[in-house]
């Protein structure tokens, strides 16, 4: 048609395009045909009616903006409109002619009826369906069938068999075709054989734990807490003075024989084990023996099962004798007072084991081992909760070690903190004996570091032990080997020994025993031996920003001694508070001559031992001092470690928050050491943390150790918490510290400590201490 009318308009032939429209208008699905001019008025149109119109006013499907844009385009447009049932088509035509006047024909528009065409297409595929259906219902029935009896059927069969484990195989009349079915009937035979073994060695373990359970000699246990049923061995009334047939079992069989004085707080701690409260049950408590007299036991229990709704259901647990004879060192009460531990075996009563260990070494030619154990911060936790809880507690530690070494080893207490214990037949070769005491040693202080329940708190307590390894060739006194256990007692102290220290000669050299320390000290500040040193603490720009102050000791005979040294001995004794109270006064003097000179005055930051600070008095007696000499309390900052919070956390908190009150501000030394739970800093606020030093140690060999480090900082950072990056001692832990964004630096790269007279001068000149990398 294009062509027709192309040529008709350049031989000015327009009967001949009437002519063709009229054929087409006899398509009775053909709805439209019109060709239009550019003002879309209608030139030929398959209804007359419509010619000399405009086809935007009588054709509903038209468009004149679908018109020109296929004319501009110079290409055809064909659309199904579903709205209207049709095919809609725009053909613009082509010719140089169409411009000679202005109603030259531009376009073919048509409107195609396709109502038939869908309805023809809809019964065809009606009917194919219907076909497709009938046969695909056919061929599903007989895949059914088909699936039933390869499949369904085996499998129903081996599930019957399953039912019955007694049967000898799964393969009587069980027909598999599927070689799948076939490999699922071997593994449920596999499995089977599987669980009859698992069932010998179930029942072979249950044996074997019997065995270990009689061997040990200690009393189960069992209590079902909803039924209030309880099973206790034959060995657990034995322990008792009774027959296996003389008591019931029965939860008040249990509870009727605590001694009234240890019962609430038995009691409390159970219940506070059951409501999840303490990570384990544990408590030396007496019991009620069948003659009447009381002994006392090791209770320990675990809870093995739960409900839908994690309610515990039951628990079970064991009991030691921990009273028995002298000799096996278990532990007993003063029966006058009933409040304190009494040491059984004493130092001349240890002597005598001790000879008698080295003379039975040399016959046997078997090493033996003394361990000195010392418990770290037993001082500040009898300090904080009492004598009376403080006893409870070295109770419950001696009543571990009697139960866990005595039947091997003999346990004797020397003093308030310190624990021996005698090990023999470690091995004839020196190294194997070694090896044998170190392990006991980590084996001692990981049953001691398991922590306590002491009047509802629970308490985290770490110990060092020093080790003496001797064959008895050379015999010694008691009080050298003793002497030497000390000296690997403090060798224990150093990081590197892990807490455990195995006495070598050479630590005799220069070695200072703590109690002549401590005698010493008690003079040191009156003969003018002590002194401080101010160490700058700076930004990364090399502004100071604080100063931490630090006690020095230089000893007439000693020379300087280690600070380590002499305030672990201050703190066994009440030296510590005298001391650090000296040092409160001199650090007030010291800024006293700056307010006088005018100067700028940074920070200047104290150490605080934990002990000193859980005393009752503690911040009244520092604030009265402060206020006597009138400087403001925002230029002092007492730095405290993280054990503050290791026993009675609602004082040391209310402290803080008092001490803060009075405008002091308090810093946490050694974050991230490990001694402290996360969620108790919450809230405090502390004006800086001091990174552990540990996290130092290899910093700019070990990467691994870099990302820990930025991992600790930047989450100090989120809990606002500025960090001070302490110890920093060269260039490449420089950079990396400044690179996991530390807010403050202090070390020897940036300063040693310095005396008074040089920290106040550079306050005075307000140096800058350059520590951009």
């Amino acid at each position: 048609m294009r062509h027709v009318i192309e040529s008709a308009i350049v031989t000015q032939d327009f009967e001949r395009i009437e002519q063709e429209v009229a054929l087409l208008s006899t398509e009775q699905s053909m709805m439209v045909y019109v060709i239009l001019d550019s003002a879309s008025d209608i030139q030929f149109a398959n209804h007359i009616i419509w010619r000399d119109s405009n086809a935007s006013n009588v054709i509903e499907g038209y468009s004149a903006e679908r018109h020109r844009s296929s004319v501009i385009n110079n290409k055809p447009y064909v659309d199904v409109n579903f709205d209207r049932l049709s095919i809609q088509a725009y053909y613009p035509l082509n010719t140089n002619s169409r411009f000679s006047y202005s109603n030259a024909p531009e376009l073919v528009y048509l409107e195609y009826d396709i109502v038939n065409l869908l309805s023809e297409a809809s019964e065809r595929l009606l009917k194919r369906f219907i076909e497709i259906w009938g046969g695909g219902a056919i061929v599903l029935i007989l895949f059914c069938l088909l699936l039933h009896y390869v499949l369904i059927r085996p499998l129903k069969q081996l599930s019957q068999a399953a039912k019955n484990l007694e049967e000898p195989d799964f393969n009587n009349n069980v027909v598999c075709v599927v070689s799948e079915i076939n490999n699922l009937r071997d593994y449920l035979n596999l499995v089977k054989a599987r669980l009859f073994r698992s069932r010998k060695r179930l029942n072979d373990a249950e044996q074997r734990w019997l065995f270990a359970v009689e061997g040990a000699r200690n009393g189960i246990w069992d209590w079902g807490i909803a039924t209030g049923e309880v099973f206790v061995s034959d060995r657990w009334k034995e322990i008792l003075g009774y027959q296996p047939y003389e008591l019931d079992n029965d939860y008040s069989v249990w509870e009727s024989r605590l001694h009234r004085d240890d019962k609430e707080h038995v009691l409390n701690t159970l219940q506070n084990y059951i409501n999840n409260q303490n990570d384990e049950y544990e408590s030396v408590h007496r019991l009620r023996h069948k003659d009447g007299r009381y002994i006392w036991v090791l209770d320990r229990g675990k809870i093995v099962e739960w409900d839908v709704a994690g309610r515990p259901l039951r628990l079970i647990g064991t009991i030691t004798d921990v009273s028995g004879d002298v000799k096996n060192q278990r532990i007993s009460v003063d029966k006058i007072n009933n409040t304190g531990l009494t040491d059984l075996i004493n130092r001349e009563l240890l002597g005598n084991e001790l000879y008698d260990l080295q003379v039975f070494s040399r016959k046997t030619g078997q090493f033996s081992a003394l361990l000195m154990i010392n418990l770290d911060n037993f001082k500040l936790i009898n300090d904080a909760l009492g004598r009376q809880l403080g006893d409870r507690l070295l109770m419950q530690i001696a009543a571990r070690l009697s139960g866990g070494f005595s039947a091997t080893c003999l346990v004797a207490r020397l003093g308030a903190d310190e624990f021996v214990i005698l090990a023999k037949s470690l091995g004839s070769e020196i190294d194997q004996a070694n090896k044998r005491a170190l392990a006991l040693a980590s084996e001692v202080r990981q049953l001691i570091g398991r922590g306590f329940t002491i009047a509802e708190q629970n308490l985290s307590i770490s110990a060092r032990i020093g080790i003496v390894v001797f064959d008895g060739i050379e015999s010694l006194e008691p009080q050298i080997l003793l002497a030497r256990a000390d000296s690997a007692l403090e060798q224990s102290k150093e990081s590197s020994t892990n807490g455990c220290a195995i006495y070598l000669p050479e630590l005799d050299k220069n070695h200072i025993q703590p109690l002549k320390l401590q005698n010493e000290l008690s003079q040191a500040i009156s003969n003018q031996q002590m002194s401080l040193v101010y160490q700058p603490v700076v930004d990364q720009a090399g502004r100071l920003q604080s100063v931490e102050v630090l006690m020095r000791w230089h000893h007439p005979h000693f020379g300087f001694i280690s600070p380590a040294k002499f305030i672990a001995a201050a703190e066994l004794t009440d030296c510590i508070f005298e001391l650090e109270l000296w040092g409160l006064d001199r650090v007030i003097e010291v800024i006293q001559t700056l307010n006088q000179a005018q100067s700028k005055v940074p920070i200047m930051s104290l150490n605080i031992s934990s002990r000193h600070f859980h005393q009752e008095h503690f911040v009244s007696v520092v604030m009265s001092r402060i206020h006597a000499a009138q400087i403001d309390p925002a230029l002092l900052q007492f730095e405290l470690a993280e054990d503050i919070f290791v026993v009675n956390t609602t004082s040391a908190k209310s402290k803080i928050v008092e001490l803060k009150h009075h405008g002091v501000n308090i810093a946490m030394d050694n974050f991230g050491g490990g001694s402290c739970a996360v969620h108790i800093l919450q809230g405090i606020g502390f004006s800086q943390v001091k990174l552990a030093a540990i996290y130092l140690e290899e910093l700019e060999y070990n990467p691994e150790k870099f990302n820990i480090v930025n991992a600790v900082v930047d989450f100090a950072t989120k809990l606002h918490l500025p960090v001070v990056a302490k110890q920093v001692e060269n260039k490449q832990q420089l950079n990396l510290l400044t690179h996991a964004k530390c807010t403050w630096f202090q070390g020897y790269i940036i300063s040693r400590p310095l005396s008074e007279d040089d920290i106040i001068q550079l306050i005075k000149t307000q140096l800058s201490l350059s520590v951009v990398p």
